[in-house]
């Protein structure tokens, strides 16, 4: 009786050593660093990697997202597995490819136009700074706030806001070189963060004018002004056809969100409990960025497809990273950020995990760059602007 218990007992663990194994095979690239997201095979898997081949054995059945940021592509795939076989190894193939050209360096050209302020006494301006020789130009200079540039779609004009913190705010436009203001609103509540149709012939702005925080667009002289939805932050699909924004109307806090730009077929894109703002088109109109707070600090996530994969590509707890907008080529990313190195190579932050310095004008890949967890750190973003004294915020670029 023993024996054949024994035999039971050994036929079972035999029937229960079968295995699934999950290989990721990553080509293409350009000899370029790429993001792997591979979290949910292993977790904090999401780090820059050469392309090259990845193994995750004794995966549970289940279903598994694994997505790659290179550049100008973002590509995700769900592998479907089953309960592990009998005997053996079950093996799952999982391939990428990286189309030539798409992961090369994303090209430091074009201007990019921001505000910035003083930090001890606040006093917004605006001003420019060229993308390859990190040159700055003052466009205004006034005892007004001017903030939230907006490039034209032909580069030749920019929206923005100008007014009195203790009064109103309100839209106005001008010509590249800071001449020819014009005002387009003018009323008792604040219009802000303006952005122009790709077109060029119609203008979405911020306002309270109803009693919401709401989106409104206008014509780019002022007129037939109409309100679109309860949000902030419209950033228009470069077909014209959506505005992706963000609101707390619907959730009660802050997700992302796309609309049609005649207020139909409104859709929510995340959906969690920590903050995300900041939606940004990238120019093939394919992919979003955005800024998070989710990972518990401010963290660029960029999603792609039908926008649920939502992948984060500033691995860095203890900096801020906000604004996101892309490079003209598509394959890097500009933004404000918050991010001081210390005499250790390391961040400085407060006791409470917060970065210390002040907010500056970065350029990075889309695929981001590690810092968490890791002192191998070959991709660093490029601070444009450098001032202690002054906070960056707010940048737009146009391709010249």
């Amino acid at each position: 009786m023993k024996r054949v218990l024994s035999l039971m007992v050994g036929m079972l663990w035999l029937s229960g050593c079968g295995s699934n194994e999950v290989t990721v095979q990553v080509q293409g690239g350009d000899g370029q660093l790429l993001r792997l997201d591979a979290n949910d095979l292993r977790y904090q898997l999401n780090r820059l990697t050469p392309a090259k081949s990845f193994t995750f054995s004794d995966v549970k059945e289940g279903d598994y997202t694994v997505s790659v940021v290179a550049g100008s592509y973002l590509e995700t795939k769900v592998v479907h597995l089953e309960a592990p076989p009998m005997n053996g190894v079950s093996q799952h193939p999982v391939e990428f490819r990286v189309p030539d050209g798409a992961n090369v360096a994303f090209e430091r050209r074009g201007t990019i136009v921001y505000a910035a302020t003083p930090t001890r006494a606040r006093n917004w301006d605006l001003f420019t700074v060229d993308a390859a020789t990190a040159e700055v130009r003052q466009l205004t200079n006034t005892r007004e706030f001017e903030q939230h540039p907006s490039w034209s779609p032909d580069g030749q004009r920019i929206a923005f806001t100008m007014g009195d913190v203790m009064t109103n705010f309100d839209v106005w436009v001008m010509n590249a070189d800071g001449t020819g203001r014009t005002r387009l609103t003018e009323h008792a509540e604040r219009d802000v963060l303006p952005t122009w149709s790709p077109d060029g012939a119609q203008i979405a702005f911020v306002s309270q004018r109803d009693g919401d925080v709401s989106i409104w667009i206008m014509n780019t002289d002022g007129s037939d002004k109409h309100k679109l939805v309860q949000g902030r932050e419209p950033a228009w699909s470069p077909d014209g056809a959506r505005i992706a924004f963000t609101s707390s109307a619907f959730e009660g806090n802050d997700e992302i969100y796309v609309i049609d730009a005649d207020g139909a077929n409104m859709r929510q894109l995340t959906f969690d409990k920590r903050f995300d703002w900041h939606p940004a088109w990238s120019p093939d109109g394919l992919r979003l960025a955005f800024a998070s707070e989710r990972f518990g600090g401010q963290e660029l996530l960029v999603t792609g497809g039908d926008f649920t994969r939502q992948v984060r590509v500033t691995i860095a707890e203890n900096t801020f990273e906000v604004e996101p907008k892309w490079s003209p080529d598509g394959r890097g990313l500009t933004y404000s950020g918050k991010m001081t190195i210390g005499d250790d190579g390391e961040l400085a932050a407060d006791g409470k995990g917060r970065p210390l310095g002040t907010y500056d004008i970065y350029l990075v890949p889309a695929s981001g760059f590690d810092w968490d967890d890791t002192t191998e750190r070959p991709v660093r973003p490029i601070n444009l602007t450098q001032t202690d004294d002054r906070d960056e915020r707010s940048p737009s670029w146009r391709p010249f």
